[in-house]
């Protein structure tokens, strides 16, 4: 597996903790990225996120190969473990973004608005899709992609792990084939809110390592007005 350049920031921003969970690691050729973002209130999201990532790194350490069947495993079994915590913490969800690479390929898997970005050529190739009202509304025409930020109904999330019922995770179609220079990034909405598309692909394109991308973007999001701030964690990787 090529050399893979990874950098990455959370914060609790003016909240009291940080409900945002991430993780990331490599093994036998194969690397895994993930980040979540705790629903719930009362740290109870905390122990959400944090049982998200840790079944999705642990178990991923246990795979033989990636396949879109595993991985669509890998996550189910995700959303098991957040629902068997549910005991202790009945109101608690979580969102997740967990993106895959292995043998010069690229996946992404998803739930809730936690959004993952894969960048070609300095530029966004594919992003996942929010489970939300006003994603379905920009999908409908009735309004714009910009429009999803700070919308009314943004909070609004259709599916998230956790849930009551079973989970249809949100996935990329086909796995992106790798190309050098090629960047990808996770994040929670309490990044993506003040760092716009345009502004990702800027920064990518100036800097010369992951950590410096990451330092741009992070920069732009605390020069933003903002009263209150909402967790937030970005995990950006440069192949």
């Amino acid at each position: 597996m090529a050399e893979i350049q990874v950098a990455v920031f959370t914060d609790a921003g003016t909240r009291d903790h940080n409900e945002d969970a991430c993780g990331y690691g490599a093994q036998d050729g194969r690397a895994c990225f993930v980040v979540a973002d705790g629903l719930g209130g009362h740290d109870k999201g905390e122990v959400a996120s944090h049982a998200a990532v840790d079944y999705i790194m642990e178990h991923f350490q246990e795979m033989e190969c990636c396949s879109e069947e595993s991985l669509l495993a890998l996550l189910e079994g995700a959303d098991q473990a957040v629902r068997e915590r549910q005991e202790e913490c009945p109101d608690m969800r979580t969102t997740v973004a967990a993106a895959f690479v292995e043998n010069g390929r690229f996946w992404y898997f998803h739930a809730g608005d936690t959004r993952c970005y894969y960048l070609k050529n300095g530029c966004i190739y594919t992003r996942s899709k929010d489970h939300s009202i006003p994603q379905i509304e920009v999908s409908m025409g009735e309004i714009r992609t910009e429009d999803i930020r700070f919308h009314e109904d943004r909070n609004k999330l259709l599916k998230v792990l956790g849930d009551a019922e079973k989970i249809r995770i949100g996935r990329l179609d086909e796995p992106v084939e790798i190309e050098p220079g090629d960047a990808f990034l996770l994040c929670s909405d309490g990044f993506w809110e003040y760092v716009y598309e345009t502004e990702m692909e800027i920064d990518l394109v100036k800097s010369r390592t992951a950590k410096e991308w990451m330092e741009y973007m992070v920069k732009r999001l605390l020069l933003r007005p903002a009263v209150e701030r909402d967790n937030y964690t970005v995990l950006v990787c440069w192949l």
